[in-house]
């Protein structure tokens, strides 16, 4: 059994922050992929920089519970704060913290004022002595009643992190995407708000700069992830102005035996793309193999190995529709 530690105190906390004047945050971000953050400040102040994402729960039983696993927290001094609405109490534990899991309340559920509670925690702690910051990869998870007849919760999760301002009023600030959710990530500081798109990891070669010579046949290689990859079709990129595209593929983990295949279903509709039957998962740092049999003229990246978004691309032989072999012609494809 865990070690419940009640170290959690409710606050109400006023983040002072220096005049912000300029913040700088991408319009999107792989999830799983570092968000960086920068931006301007009167010098040497303090800058309190906000992340949060919002996102709805389904009740069942009268009950509501979210797990999120692999939420990364950045050391130093933070808030981090839970909102939910439309509920009677709630409840969290983060975990792992050493060998212990982190609840609060102990003795039970935060109760509900109208509807609504928050839970709001500063970092670092001091707990009988001992000062304690929770940073690094954790699982968080929310749970509690929901209201009477309620049949989604609104939850928020929130993480206000503070960062000092360079001698020229410079900050900047990278916040780790994992186990955030898909969807918008709002982030502010200073007054400013930025919108953040979390978007589905994808595998993604990318349209190389010259993609000729190229001619259709049979691609054999390899394909190591470096993140989890949720794949449910495979795009080819064609040479401009032609119909290049893909008429067969087959992905297989020789390891274990498993393996999935699609094919082309012609020229109509949205004919770059082979759609599988069903979805899959493609495993970081496991290595699977593919067959690719393309057609007319495909965008080839003229490389043996290729590190591309998503992990890397390996041309184990390429069979021209000549008949001629090759060790260094790699598909320009997109698995999504």
């Amino acid at each position: 059994m865990p070690i419940i530690l009640t170290m959690f105190l409710l606050i109400a906390i006023t983040l002072t922050s220096a005049e912000v004047t300029e913040l700088n945050v991408p319009s999107e971000v792989v999830q799983g992929e570092t968000l960086s953050i920068s931006g301007k400040a009167s010098a040497d102040e303090v800058v309190w920089i906000g992340s949060s994402f919002e996102i709805a729960l389904p009740v069942s039983d009268g009950k509501y519970c979210r797990e999120f696993n692999g939420i990364h927290f950045p050391a130093g001094e933070k808030v981090f704060s839970v909102t939910a609405e439309n509920i009677k109490n709630i409840r969290i534990s983060i975990y792992p913290v050493g060998w212990w899991t982190i609840e609060y309340p102990q003795e039970g559920p935060l109760n509900a004022t109208n509807g609504t509670a928050t839970i709001s925690v500063s970092f670092p702690v001091t707990w009988n002595g001992i000062t304690i910051d929770i940073s690094g990869k954790k699982n968080v998870k929310v749970y509690g009643d929901a209201a009477e007849d309620a049949t989604a919760v609104t939850l928020k999760v929130a993480t206000s992190k503070k960062v000092i301002a360079d001698s020229t009023g410079d900050f900047e600030l990278d916040i780790n995407t994992g186990g955030v959710p898909l969807g918008e990530f709002l982030i502010t500081a200073g007054g400013i708000e930025k919108t953040v798109h979390i978007k589905t990891p994808v595998f993604d070669t990318g349209s190389p700069g010259n993609p000729y010579p190229s001619i259709s046949g049979t691609h054999y290689g390899a394909i190591i992830p470096n993140q989890t990859i949720a794949v449910h079709r495979v795009y080819t990129y064609p040479c401009p102005g032609t119909g290049g595209h893909s008429e067969y593929i087959r992905i297989e983990n020789k390891c274990t035996g498993w393996n999935v295949t699609a094919r082309w279903e012609g020229y109509g509709g949205d004919w770059h793309n082979i759609t599988f039957d069903e979805s899959f998962t493609l495993q970081p740092g496991v290595e699977y193999n593919y067959t690719l049999i393309t057609g007319s003229y495909p965008q080839i990246i003229h490389q043996h190995v290729a590190n591309v978004t998503g992990g890397a691309i390996t041309c184990t032989e390429f069979i021209d529709a000549n008949g001629k072999i090759y060790n260094d012609w790699i598909p320009a494809i997109i698995l999504s």
